[in-house]
């Protein structure tokens, strides 16, 4: 909050004296005309034309860029969620990977050969291994989803 209000104050005082200019300037014309009577003049039938005549092309501009900028940021929303879906899928094949890497060394720990087994020293490695190998995958999971939902979350609220 303190980064966001930090950066933003500038533009805020810049705001804040803006009104307080444009707004003295709105008492001091007003003051000037209504005590201060000149003879009115107008403009010409042809500036007022104009200036309508470019208002709207303006708002056409101005509406035809929010459409835009609206399909566009549809797409890059889509976009974005398509590959967060990669991602998370991939990080998924990837945990369950280790798992079943576990569960082979977990496995591999009862094989013997003509009744011969492994070693007690080398079966403590490996329930070492299969411990760091479950933790892993289990701790990709976790974050993957918690990631996605802050993900998520921040395109919602763009």
């Amino acid at each position: 909050f303190q980064s966001v209000s930090g950066t933003a104050a500038p533009f805020f005082l810049i705001a804040g004296v803006w009104f307080v200019v444009f707004g003295i300037s709105l008492v001091f014309t007003c003051i000037c005309c209504c005590c201060c009577r000149r003879e009115p003049y107008g403009y010409s039938r042809t500036c007022y034309a104009i200036s309508l005549v470019l208002l709207i092309l303006f708002t056409i501009a101005a509406i035809a860029g929010c459409a835009v900028l609206y399909t566009g940021q549809g797409k890059f929303i889509g976009i974005t969620s398509d590959t967060l879906d990669y991602v998370v899928s991939q990080a998924d094949v990837t945990a369950e990977s280790l798992k079943n890497v576990s569960g082979y060394l977990a496995a591999a720990k009862s094989i013997g050969v003509d009744s011969i087994f492994l070693p007690p020293d080398m079966r403590g490695k490996l329930d070492g291994l299969v411990a760091k190998a479950n933790s892993s995958g289990n701790t990709l999971s976790s974050r993957t989803q918690d990631n996605r939902k802050k993900i998520k979350d921040g395109l919602n609220s763009v």
